[in-house]
């Protein structure tokens, strides 16, 4: 067992240092870009058995209330813009979405 946790242990260290080389090419995702990636999700998930019909369904309402969401959030501001506050609870909604189907795949995968 305390073997076990070395290993453990310097496989993080050289992880967290390999990383420190690596550069940094994070994606700046938009909320646009999000919504799609996510469809591609649910729409693959359902395809390969990864999410029912009927969960896939309701993360696509989901998504189209998001959408909803978002003109109506941009027809207040009048300028067909989002705010900052805006942005971060679109943005917010979407990780919820996120989580909601990776957890729905997982309980497929763990059933089998």
């Amino acid at each position: 067992m305390r073997f076990l946790s070395v290993v453990c242990t310097l496989a993080l260290v050289m992880s967290t240092l390999f990383s420190m080389f690596l550069p940094a090419e994070a994606k700046d995702w938009s909320i646009d870009d999000r919504q799609q990636a996510l469809m591609q999700q649910i729409n693959e998930g359902q395809k390969a058995k990864e999410l029912t019909v009927k969960e896939a369904k309701a993360m696509r309402k989901d998504l189209a209330n998001l959408a909803k969401k978002k003109a109506k959030m941009k027809g207040k501001a009048g300028n067909n813009t989002l705010t900052k506050e805006n942005q971060t609870e679109l943005e917010g909604d979407l990780n919820k979405i996120s989580v909601e189907i990776q957890k729905l795949k997982l309980e497929k995968r763990v059933q089998k």
